[in-house]
């Protein structure tokens, strides 16, 4: 279930946070011009080693004195995110900017910073236990006929479990020296739980490996998919390692092409639980 709030927002993180007035995360671009949230749409609780995707949109913020018709307003958009430790964000998040006049939507992506990540670090330092994750868009991106901005990051939790809190912010290189932030949300409470059911994704009932024996490809499904990351790793015979890969969903087809004829070792790995099946390639 996911919790929906709308800017401007007045949320405290009394009960919800760490002592620390947790932050965390995914900010947003800062384009030029004035504009602020308009949604902010994130998962009230998630579960360990796993990850959620965030929604977020922002349009104008009401200035009687913004000109979108301005053909200079292209800009490099910023995009930060305080995060806990030991958590991290997708790297090249695609971004979506609608206009109000066909012919001027654009896109592109955010890619991760490590000068903007600094920068975010001086002007708005993180509470113990925290970090800045920060990126630049790919290119300029065009804010002419402006109607509203659309990004959606993917965030990966850890092994550690509580109340933590998510924080917004989006920016634009034009603004930075006189503002860290055009604006930046309230902190907003997450929770992150040890599911109760976790350790049953890897019972023998819950997956299932086919076809086997496989020739190009075989498939690993999950009955009980929580949004875990899965490690698998691929070993012959001898124990030599042939293939890694990160499983993000509960049907993953895996292509085996290159491997030789002959028995494997899958091995699969969420957390402290692990399981290994056989397989034969053909």
């Amino acid at each position: 279930m996911k919790r929906i709030f709308t800017l401007p927002k007045e949320i405290t993180t009394k009960n919800a946070v760490m002592p620390t007035l947790a932050i965390l995360l995914v900010s947003f671009l800062f384009f030029v011009g004035c504009y602020e949230w308009r949604n902010i749409f994130q998962p009230e609780e998630v579960a360990v080693n796993s990850y959620f995707d965030v929604w977020l949109s922002a349009h104008d913020d009401g200035n009687p004195d913004n000109d979108w018709t301005n053909p200079d307003n292209h800009d490099i958009g910023l995009f930060g995110v305080m995060l806990p430790d030991g958590w991290t964000v997708q790297d090249s998040i695609p971004y979506f900017i609608k206009t109000t006049e066909p012919g001027y939507d654009n896109n592109g992506i955010v890619i991760h910073n490590d000068e903007h990540s600094q920068t975010l670090t001086d002007s708005i330092p993180p509470p113990p236990g925290y970090y800045w994750w920060g990126a630049k868009t790919d290119g300029e991106a065009s804010l002419v006929y402006f109607d509203s901005l659309y990004l959606e990051p993917r965030i990966f939790t850890n092994d550690q479990t509580g109340n933590f809190a998510l924080r917004y912010a989006i920016g634009d290189e034009d603004y930075w020296d006189r503002n860290p932030a055009d604006d930046v949300s309230d902190p907003i409470p997450i929770t992150v739980y040890d599911p109760t059911g976790k350790k049953e994704i890897f019972a023998e009932t819950n997956i299932s490996i086919y076809p086997n024996p496989a020739v190009e490809y075989f498939t690993v499904n999950f009955e009980n998919y929580l949004n875990q990351v899965i490690e698998l790793s691929i070993t012959d015979m001898t124990g030599k390692t042939v293939m890694v890969k990160k499983l993000y969903q509960n049907k993953n087809q895996i292509q085996i092409g290159d491997l030789t004829r002959g028995m494997y070792f899958i091995n699969l790995q969420s957390g402290s639980d692990k399981i290994t099946k056989k397989i034969i390639v053909k």
